[in-house]
């Protein structure tokens, strides 16, 4: 059994250290709220979210403040949040117990790499970096585990290979979404001998991956702590990457006051030297101060400065938070009436930005509100020009109409509205359908989630152009990307036990042929590949139900499909609770192992932790899957509110048209009263409308020639 074969045995560990924080995550998400609002999350790009009220002619119109989404994180000393997991063995341990215990039983049968060499840790270093680059994670960590956790790595741990191997594990795992254990490599790195000397290349490698964690996971506590050990006289850009975490957990914290002196501490060299710039920004136009707030966005949004600055300091979201500062300027002075300075805020978001259509829109309702009918029109005619979907289409439609009623144009204006009723009466009776049907809302979500085309999900009974719509207008809250992200981390990882379970099954037959003991595991008993295939089964079930319902199917037939379904759940969750049952027992049989374990033990003790984990895995589908659903709907409950509240007014719209062409012909009859024709009626008396095509019209050039015309003969 060579040694490159070894990471296949803790796969299973792998992922024990993924499914309980997993879970934690999952019972811990907010229910759907009963007033939603939207809102941001200003992670590494921040991304404010824009909160419309009403204007006097029922359009919409930005506020100033995007907020960012509050969550319980510590002020000045973090302090680390419970979690709830229910492995008995600490991440830091985790690896280190089960792979030294394989080394040592491979050892003991004369198996796998004896001795570890320099060059050995070099090449598998380069080799992971390799997979890394492939997309291959699960197996760069096992093949960096391997290494690390080998009895003979503390001989080569602080060498320069011995950090970047530390690192390289740390920060695959990171990729992984497996963060406690993770961070567990990611400290060594910064604690080990030597991290630090001749400029610490791969200590601050691993500050800065630690910071992403934390902005990933908004774990700020436990981070905090794990940056304890940097020393004081680390470099500006290392600071100033703490400075920026501990400027998030203040601010989710609610403590403005505290995130505005950490974001003061980040220096213009750090890569977070924009994001804390903006965030500052919106902390102090938060508590009312315009001006501070409009100086900090034109740091930001300068064009000259982003010139000079952009190539060297900021890194690739740079460019989406100069767009975002631009839109706040323009909210800010939107907010303050000045509507001359909005307009050329939000001409500076250039044509090529994701927020060009946000940047139009807001600027027509400027233009609208400043009474320049003709620049809204324009600013409309180029949103509509762009050719895509977007999340404003349907309010910058109603706007379209409100400019038309200003302009007395009443005719354009009672086609449009008109139109949009035909075009989102359908949208909104479409989205409260797949509110009611999980897997039509799952198909659709994931769409919107990944980008993808949403016209090619298969919902019964919907046209593409009404899925693309749907994708197009609804928001989703940000704790809605935080459990995709969790459920991808644990169905990558629950396939990649039942890859390991097999694999040790393999290892045990092979053991048993030299006479060895027999193999326990069965692959005819494979309880997640049956769960699979019976969820696949579901979702068929449910899409031909949906089906039918939307071909308008006889209800016998309907009736039958639905009971057909319920069985199959009804199946399912008795597989699940068995399969609970049966890692109960084995993680009871399996119990804890003596030191010095023969290899067969620890395959038989690793097979009844796979059974465990299946167990655990289906619990933590059942949890993420329960959050995911949950926000969700609430995602689709807020996008029926919009949408309702738009045709309402697309309704009253329609009687504002009757009514102005009303007084259009009151007014018309007043001024024919009064004497004075109305242009139509002047246009009538025009003699060149009458002639024949025979005929020619020569016009008054004020000379009368009377023998140039019949009966003007001199009697």
């Amino acid at each position: 059994m060579r040694s490159y074969r070894l990471p296949v045995m803790f796969s299973a560990l792998l992922l024990a250290s993924a499914v309980s924080p997993l879970a934690g995550e999952a019972s811990a998400q907010p229910p759907p709220r009963t007033t939603p609002k939207a809102t941001a999350t200003p992670a590494a790009t921040p991304t404010p979210t824009t909160t419309t009220t009403a204007t006097p002619a029922a359009t919409t119109t930005p506020t100033t403040t995007p907020t960012a989404t509050p969550t319980t994180t510590p002020a000045t000393t973090p302090t680390p949040p419970a979690t709830s997991t229910a492995s008995t063995v600490a991440p830091d341990q985790l690896f280190e117990q089960a792979l030294r215990a394989y080394h040592n039983a491979l050892l003991t049968r004369k198996l796998g790499q004896q001795d570890l060499r320099k060059e050995d840790v070099a090449f598998h270093v380069t080799e992971a970096e390799g997979l890394m680059a492939a997309g291959r994670v699960d197996e760069a960590i096992a093949d960096l585990a391997a290494i690390v956790e080998h009895p003979q790595f503390d001989l080569f741990a602080d060498s320069e290979e011995g950090h970047a191997a530390v690192f390289r594990l740390g920060d695959a795992l990171a990729t992984a979404g497996i963060y406690e254990t993770a961070r567990v490599y990611l400290r060594r790195a910064i604690e080990s001998k030597g991290a630090w000397d001749n400029g610490g290349l791969w200590a601050r490698r691993a500050v800065r991956r630690l910071v992403d964690v934390a902005l990933e996971s908004q774990e700020y506590a436990t981070v905090y702590k794990d940056l304890q050990a940097v020393p004081a006289t680390a470099p500006a850009e290392v600071r100033g990457e703490i400075a920026y975490m501990n400027g998030r957990a203040q601010e989710d914290a609610k403590n403005p006051d505290g995130a505005l002196l950490a974001y003061a501490e980040v220096p213009q060299t750090s890569r977070f030297w924009a994001q804390a710039t903006y965030l500052s920004a919106l902390i102090d136009v938060e508590k009312g101060s315009y001006k501070e707030g409009e100086n900090l966005l034109c740091k930001v949004a300068d064009p000259k400065r982003a010139a000079n600055t952009t190539p060297v300091f900021a890194d690739e979201k740079f460019f989406a938070i100069r767009d975002l500062a631009r839109l706040g300027l323009g909210r800010i002075a939107h907010e303050q009436g000045r509507n001359d300075d909005a307009r050329y805020y939000y001409y500076l978001v250039p044509r090529d930005s994701d927020r060009l259509a946000e940047a139009l829109y807001e600027g027509a309702t400027t233009r609208y509100e400043k009474k320049d009918y003709e620049g809204a029109r324009e600013l409309l005619d180029d949103l509509k020009a762009l050719g895509v979907h977007n999340r404003y289409e349907d309010e910058a439609w109603v706007l379209d109409a409100w400019v038309d009623l200003a302009r007395c144009r009443f005719p354009e204006a009672d086609a449009k509205l008109t139109a949009f009723l035909a075009r989102y009466e359908p949208v909104r009776d479409t989205a409260r359908r797949i509110a009611q049907n999980d897997v039509a809302m799952a198909r659709l979500l994931a769409a919107v989630h990944s980008g993808s085309d949403a016209g090619g999900t298969e919902v019964g009974g919907a046209s593409p152009e009404v899925m693309r719509t749907i994708a197009a207008l609804v928001r989703l809250d940000p704790a809605y990307d935080r459990v995709e992200r969790r459920r991808a981390v644990l169905e990558r990882e629950a396939s990649g036990l039942v890859y390991a379970v097999g694999a040790i099954g393999d290892m045990q037959r092979t053991i048993a042929t030299n006479g060895g003991v027999r193999p326990t595991a069965d692959e005819t008993n494979d309880d997640a590949r049956r769960a699979k295939e019976a969820r696949a089964s579901i979702d068929g079930v449910e899409h031909q139900i949906a089906d039918l319902e939307a071909a308008k199917a006889p209800a016998d037939q309907v009736n039958a499909m639905r009971q057909q379904l319920a069985d199959l759940k009804a199946r399912l969750q008795q597989g699940a609770a068995a399969t609970a049952a049966n890692g109960a027992g084995a993680a009871g049989a399996s119990g804890e192992l003596p030191p010095g374990a023969d290899l067969p033990d620890l395959l038989r003790a690793d097979q009844g932790k796979g059974q465990e984990l299946q167990a655990r895995v289906a619990q933590a589908r059942k949890e993420l899957g329960d959050a995911e659903t949950a926000l969700a709907k609430d995602a689709l409950h807020r996008l029926d509110l919009r949408l309702s509240r738009l045709l309402r007014r697309a309704r009253l719209g329609r009687i504002e048209t009757v009514l102005g062409r009303k007084r259009a012909l009151e007014v018309e009859i007043e001024a024919i009263r009064l004497g004075f024709l109305p242009q139509d009626a002047v246009d009538s008396l025009e003699a060149a409308r009458f002639l024949e095509d025979n005929q020619e019209y020569w016009p008054f050039e004020g000379d009368d020639w009377p023998d140039e015309y019949v009966g003007g003969e001199m009697q």
